[in-house]
């Protein structure tokens, strides 16, 4: 069992914390603090509400402070994450107003499990103390309108993205009353798109659409963590006291169910590396922690749940079509260059990308809205590539397959899904409904893939390399990990043996596996990031005894003197008999002389035996 990381120590609000704790955390967000750290900014809720229970003032601080140490300590870097790794374990001591009520054992549970499984962390743990005050509204800035008392209001998360659009109009259009939009800013770019499409609300919907920004952020520090699991918390903890000042027991969370679930793309992508922000069982964990608050039933609904992003997309053609390129979907908007409002290769770009096509909605996300353009322009980012392929291959594999393989393939993601979905009252049959929605997904997905090679691709002209298109007419997804993670490796040797060798030709194999091994390594942060649930190795240090764990190996043969084609294509045949079947060898063969008469005969007679892939070079 892996053992839990040592634990970082927060002290919030003041708080004194353990006499053991050696160089603490300590955050604050009280202006009149001198060591003042974080801004937590939120608006006063109505005009007749001056303060709020303690309870909750108590929930929006915890929050912020949790948001806060989320973005300063650091997970590690991805290249270095394997399946249970890349997870934290952070302790927290927070001064709070109703220190009874948060100490309770059930209450300090909830909040740690819900967080837990979130983010994927190895364990939150809280200790809360008492003595924190603050004016009634001095965490509040001033109000920009007031809701008559009794009015009928429905209160959901707006991030500015399609999926929170598209719930935001359903419900516009469904349901009577205002709709009390809540979005969390940081950045300037998310405060214009969320601006701007409220707006046009707004104007569209008179005098039924409210909007709550809320700020948090590190003051004075630079974030060093981007993953931001505890966003979902923050979030949520939100839209709970406003749902709260309304006397609303229910708020709304609009994401379509592929994102919210987000069933793994490979074994790595687990825990803190997948994503489970609006996952049905963190939603689930969060609604029984605000019950608790509460003090009676409080419900989290996830209307999209259903619903896959290219029904999301349709959903808004038929509503307000003209919104759809104001959306911004990407999460690394910080990366984005000139006009573009999205990088174009995260995951959700590649997603927004391909359902816009299974939507036949290209035209309203035009080109411009990308920095890159990964369906025609080659994708640079071994980490995007990477994305890319494990979304095509995952996504056609659900077109390709049958609920039993699919229940069977993701049976313990599904066992972490089915008490907390609403639809069919036995597992089985929302597993069936789990099946469906994916099997719509590839088939969409598919549909988009065609329909992306009619409008793009020109046969009179080769496509550009590493493109999407390209990757999808290479079969890239279609190739094992191994046999992908040895095609880049060759393409890293190729160029560079050449150049290293025209002066001085290495001794023997031992040094020509030397420098190999050397050229590899340089590369090594790319390679993990492009293939990270692949390991390598350069064999060349193995003797014959030995069966190594790597999945790829890599073993360079030397013909010179008295070696002979022949006498090398027996050492490969030896070295296919040696190492285990589980894995993949790429075998380098360096030629300086041309001895090898015919490089295509050589390689194919020994690639025919499979497991392997030979490059020649000289």
């Amino acid at each position: 069992m892996k053992e839990t990381p040592h634990p970082h120590i927060v002290l919030a609000n003041d708080a004194k914390g353990p006499s053991r704790a050696k160089a603490p955390i300590r955050l604050e967000y009280i202006p009149t603090c001198n060591d003042s750290n974080v801004k937590i900014g939120l608006p006063q809720f109505v005009q007749n509400v001056y303060y709020l229970p303690d309870r909750i003032l108590d929930l929006l601080e915890i929050a912020g402070y949790v948001f806060a140490a989320d973005r300063y300590i650091f997970r590690g870097p991805k290249i270095a994450v394997e399946y249970q790794a890349w997870s934290r374990s952070i302790e927290f001591y927070i001064r709070v107003r109703d220190q009874t009520f948060w100490s309770q054992q059930k209450v300090t549970d909830a909040l740690s499990h819900a967080l837990e499984f979130m983010t994927g962390d190895a364990k939150y743990s809280f200790h809360f103390e008492a003595g924190h005050k603050t004016p009634p509204t001095g965490l509040f800035d001033q109000p920009v309108f007031s809701v008559k008392p009794g009015e009928t209001v429905h209160v959901t998360l707006f991030s500015g993205g399609l999926d929170s659009l598209c719930g935001t109009l359903e419900l516009l259009q469904s349901q009577k009353g205002k709709v009390v939009l809540v979005s969390h800013q940081s950045q300037s770019s998310t405060i214009h798109t969320q601006n701007a499409i409220v707006k046009e609300l707004k104007t569209a919907y008179h005098n039924r659409v409210l909007h709550y920004p809320f700020e948090c952020t590190l003051r004075g520090i630079r974030a060093t963590e981007e993953s931001q699991r505890t966003r979902s918390f923050l979030y949520t903890s939100i839209a709970f006291a406003i749902a709260s000042a309304y006397g609303q027991n229910v708020f709304y969370v609009f994401e379509n169910g592929v994102t919210s679930l987000n069933l793994r793309r490979r074994e790595d992508l687990a825990n803190a590396r997948a994503s489970r922000t609006t996952h049905p069982q963190t939603i689930g964990r969060l609604a029984k922690l605000f019950s608790l608050i509460n003090n009676k039933p409080f419900d989290i609904q996830l209307p999209l749940l259903y619903k896959t992003k290219a029904d999301v997309i349709s959903s808004l053609q038929s509503k307000m079509p003209t919104l759809i390129s104001s959306a911004v979907s990407c999460t690394r908007a910080f990366k984005t260059i000139g006009q573009a409002t999205h990088c174009g290769q995260c995951f959700q770009c590649v997603d927004r990308r391909i359902a816009m096509h299974a939507a036949e909605a290209e035209n309203w996300d035009h080109r411009g809205l990308y920095t890159v353009d990964i369906i025609n322009e080659s994708i640079n980012d071994a980490e995007a590539r990477t994305t890319v392929v494990d979304y095509v291959r995952q996504a056609l594999g659900f077109a390709q397959s049958t609920a039993a393989h699919f229940e069977d393939e993701y049976l313990s993601d599904l066992a972490a899904i089915c008490n907390y979905v609403p639809k069919g009252k036995t597992d089985a049959e929302k597993i069936s409904a789990l099946w469906d929605l994916y099997r719509q997904h590839g088939m969409q997905v598919k549909k988009a893939i065609a329909h992306m090679r009619d409008i793009y691709e020109d046969l009179g002209q080769p496509l550009p390399a590493y493109s999407l298109l390209q990757l999808v007419s290479a079969r890239e997804h279609l190739k094992p990990e191994q046999e992908r993670l040895a095609a880049t490796i060759a393409a890293i040797i190729n160029p560079a043996i050449g150049d290293m060798f025209s002066r001085n030709k290495p001794r023997d194999e031992p040094d020509l596996n030397s420098k190999i091994g050397a050229l590899i390594r340089t590369h090594n942060a790319q390679l993990q990031s492009e293939h990270p649930n692949v390991s390598f190795a350069c064999a060349k240090v193995i003797p014959d005894h030995t069966l190594p764990s790597d999945s790829v190996l890599i073993e360079a043969k030397y013909i010179r003197g008295k070696t002979s084609p022949s006498q090398v294509t027996d050492g490969i045949a030896a070295d296919l008999t040696k190492y285990p079947q589980e894995a993949f060898i790429l075998f380098v063969v360096y030629d300086p002389q041309h001895r090898i008469l015919s490089d295509s005969i050589f390689s194919t007679d020994i690639q025919a035996k499979g497991r392997n892939r030979v490059l020649i070079i000289r």
